[in-house]
């Protein structure tokens, strides 16, 4: 139906068209504009795959309303499913969930959403296509290829960039997740070194020394860091560890205020962009953060 040159064009095109449909979408119903998209550039890959496909798989049954709102739905969904998983299984993050909405499928796809997908099928596949299919071949070949290696050179800079931001996310999220553990801890060990409420503070000292030996016993790499930082701790003076503990803390605030500050690209970028973004081992934490960045975004529109 399409060779290289033209299903590139269309990906791209589409890509761009569902970057728009979800800028809209949350502006429309949560009042604010915001990069959607999982990468920096304003093209959605899963819109300008799912079109391919439907252009491709569902060419026979487009002229039946029903069978081809019927196959939209399907494998919209189903592309929906697989990318949320593999996004899932590579990146150990959920970039969407919708575990609140009735009739869903592991969190990765609903029934509300499939039948918009369907819906939209439909209208680009009789309505949107025909023009843009017409308007993709007035576009003088020659052009449109230079355009295409250009478009592609700058989506892999963008996704190679994009993989390095999420990188450096989770390791953020780790630092901040290890910070609030060694601050607690410390604050334990102060509160008995101080001699205030000592027996509670035994008692949670006492379950610091079980963390690490069941990170231990389970095989868990940080055991041996867990077990050095109770150690040393447990050995430091009141002004050593209130010392160590203020910077502990200064480094997390400063942790925090690089996840929040508003950026056009990197890190805080993606947290504005999924705010129902999961991680099951920092969910707290990301919630925390997602909860002030909510906070500063209505300050600001206030």
């Amino acid at each position: 139906m399409f060779d290289l040159y033209q299903a590139v064009g269309l990906f791209f095109l589409y890509a761009f068209l569902g970057w728009c449909v979800e800028v809209a979408f949350v502006a429309v119903t949560c009042g604010r504009v915001v990069n959607r998209g999982f990468l920096n550039g304003p093209v959605c890959p899963i819109y300008g795959f799912g079109m391919l496909g439907v252009l491709y798989l569902l060419r026979p049954v487009e002229e039946n309303l029903l069978l081809l709102f019927l196959g939209g739905m399907v494998l919209a969904s189903a592309l929906e499913l697989a990318g949320g998983w593999a996004l899932n299984r590579l990146f150990h993050t959920r970039w969407w969930d919708y575990s609140n909405e009735p009739f869903n499928l592991g969190g990765y796809i609903c029934l509300k959403f499939s039948l918009m997908w369907g819906l939209g099928t439909v209208m680009v596949v009789r309505l949107v296509h025909p023009a843009l299919y017409d308007l993709f071949l007035w576009i003088p070949r020659r052009l449109g290829v230079g355009l295409e290696v250009v478009l592609t050179l700058i989506f892999l800079a963008d996704l190679a960039a994009t993989v390095v931001t999420v990188m450096g996310l989770e390791r953020d999220l780790k630092e901040l997740h290890e910070l609030a553990g060694t601050l607690r801890r410390g604050s334990d060990m102060l509160t008995q070194k101080v001699g205030g409420a000592a027996q509670a503070a035994d008692t949670r000292l006492d379950e610091g020394r079980l963390e690490w030996q069941l990170a231990k016993a389970e095989g868990r790499e940080e055991w041996k860091r867990l077990r050095q930082e109770w150690e040393e701790m447990r050995r430091e003076s009141r002004q050593e560890l209130e010392e160590r503990l203020a910077g502990l803390q200064a480094r997390s605030d400063q942790l925090r205020e690089k996840l929040l500050q508003h950026r056009t690209f990197g890190e805080n970028r993606l947290l504005r962009a999924f705010p129902g973004m999961k991680r099951p081992e920092r969910q707290p934490l990301l919630e925390s953060l997602q909860e002030e960045l909510s906070r500063r975004l209505r300050q600001k529109k206030g």
